[in-house]
């Protein structure tokens, strides 16, 4: 009982921690490669481990997640268009695990 509480925590916390990265990461649009790393990650987590979010946490997710597109997408660089490819996709696998 109390080890699973353990377990989701630790899950949570690192998924939460992923986000961050994220977020830090696409403000320099040279590392739009973390960036869709993170969001990854953040994709296997939700697949793979039991991760209760909140609503205000999802909502985290997703508007970094948005962000990191958009702002790849602006970049106008082929680099940048191959992030915002990836991240599309990824945020569609998101938003049906979320």
């Amino acid at each position: 009982m109390f080890g699973t509480e353990k377990v989701k925590s630790r899950s949570k916390k690192k998924f939460m921690g992923l986000t961050s990265a994220m977020e830090m990461a696409y403000e320099d649009p040279t590392r739009y490669g973390v960036v869709v790393d993170a969001a990854s990650q953040l994709c296997d987590m939700l697949q793979q481990d039991e991760v209760s979010l909140t609503t205000a946490e999802k909502l985290r997710v997703m508007k970094s997640l948005t962000k990191a597109k958009v702002r790849a997408f602006m970049g106008g660089v082929s680099d940048n268009y191959r992030a915002f490819k990836s991240l599309d996709g990824i945020s569609n696998s998101l938003i049906q695990l979320l």
